[in-house]
């Protein structure tokens, strides 16, 4: 009898049951401790010295920039008298450093405040929202510590990115002086979900990103950031960055170690690695370009798929339809073939579910919320919204596994640009 979807992924390590939930759980909240207070943990828990009652002004335009794990995006925005967001010029255009070129950190600065340079006029406050790990220091400023997501940039670890573009910003002719903040594209979609909400229905929140890459920011008790003296000043809660795609605690398989050894950045990024859609096509694809290798299909399986540029749209066809009318369908020999590689998709697509919700479990546990709290996930991300299995199994996770808090997902249109108005327009 041929192996099964489920005995071939066993055997590498890749099955969903070979990493306990419980066991996940608790070693997401053991680093969230450990990075609060300073010692060695695979998350960073970052302050974004953002008090989570805080309001934003009205009526004040603010220059926002997004930059993201694909796209840039630059535009004003403002509050209304009524407290609506309103967004009053935007467009985009590809992240630098993503189209295969390799620029160094000042090139990446320069690309962007030129981009941005027509929307600055009158501002005077901006925000970037920067989907990369950043230090946010108490100023608002933010240090990169490094780049993700297969960006080419050279030299950018360390650079204070929001002076950065304030000088190249004055250099190109911008007028007068802006009072910048960064956040992460985590932090901002939690913001935009509290700006486009009705609070009075939830008692947290939690920013949560899965598309090219995964983060998740949530609130945490300023007293708990001991790491950090500036945010156990600002008293109340504060928003913290988790990157939470950095997670490294986890069961790699065959296939993981060989995509992380084959990336920019081995050993780091190791859960983005494993469940974003930047990632989780090359997965499913090396994973059964090893079951071709071993013959658990065909040579001739095996070279089409190795021929085969498979793209997360192409994913989300086969996950509706693995017997249908779709490429990667096309690509396997048989309805044998296919039966099995949607098995294989389907299993890893559920370890994917398990390691975020395992996330989101661990945060909630940590708010230690009374019975029957309810918890807006501020959600973004191409793989949340698209992916036809992705989400409803993340959610049969978490009603099973986190009973004492219910999440509800909401997908705010613009949220990680609409957190950066929020951000920028608060503070002194």
């Amino acid at each position: 009898m041929r192996e099964t979807a489920e005995a071939f992924l066993r055997r590498h390590e890749m099955h969903f049951a070979q990493m306990p939930f419980d066991e996940l759980v608790r070693r997401y909240r053991e680093d969230m401790d450990d990075a609060l207070a300073g010692r060695p943990s695979t998350v960073y828990m970052l302050p974004s010295y953002i008090r989570a009652d805080e309001e934003p002004r009205r009526g004040e335009s603010v220059l926002v920039i997004d930059a993201g794990g694909t796209n840039l995006w630059a535009g004003r925005a403002h509050f209304d008298q009524d407290g609506r967001p309103v967004v009053d010029e935007l467009r985009k255009r590809k992240m630098p450093g993503t189209g295969g070129e390799k620029l160094d950190a000042d090139a990446m600065v320069d690309e962007i405040a030129a981009f941005a340079l027509e929307f600055a006029r009158d501002c005077r406050r901006a925000c970037i929202g920067f989907s990369y790990p950043c230090e946010v220091l108490p100023d608002g400023d933010g240090r990169i510590l490094r780049l993700g997501k297969e960006v080419q940039v050279r030299g950018a670890e360390g650079l204070l990115l929001c002076s950065a573009l304030e000088r190249a910003l004055r250099r190109m002719g911008a007028p007068g002086e802006r009072k910048w903040r960064l956040i992460n594209d985590a932090v901002g979609s939690l913001l935009g979900g509290m700006a486009g909400a009705d609070r009075s229905r939830y008692d947290d929140y939690i920013g949560f990103i899965l598309g090219t890459g995964t983060n998740t920011c949530c609130r945490v008790r300023s007293a708990e950031i001991t790491k950090s003296p500036s945010a156990v000043a600002l008293g109340g809660e504060t928003i913290v960055n988790v990157e939470s795609g950095c997670f490294g605690r986890l069961l790699l398989g065959t296939v993981d170690r060989e995509l992380d050894a084959a990336s920019i950045m081995p050993g780091d990024h190791l859960a983005e690695k494993m469940i974003s859609g930047g990632y989780y096509r090359q997965v499913l694809q090396h994973t059964l370009l090893l079951a071709a290798r071993e013959g658990r299909l065909s040579p001739e399986s095996g070279e089409r798929l190795e021929a085969m540029r498979l793209t997360s749209p192409l994913v989300d066809a086969f996950c509706l339809d693995p017997q249908g009318d779709n490429p990667l369908a096309a690509a396997l020999a048989d309805r044998e073939e296919r039966a099995f590689a949607a098995g294989v998709n389907t299993l890893l697509l559920e370890r994917a579910a398990r390691v975020s919700a395992a996330c989101l479990t661990a945060i909630a546990k940590r708010r230690a919320l009374p019975a029957g709290s309810r918890i807006c996930v501020c959600a973004d991300g191409t793989m949340l919204r698209l992916n036809p299995v992705l989400l409803p199994r993340m959610k049969d996770i978490l009603r099973r596994e986190c009973p004492e808090a219910e999440m509800e997902f909401r997908f705010i249109e613009d949220a990680t640009l609409l957190g950066c108005v929020w951000a920028g327009l608060t503070g002194e």
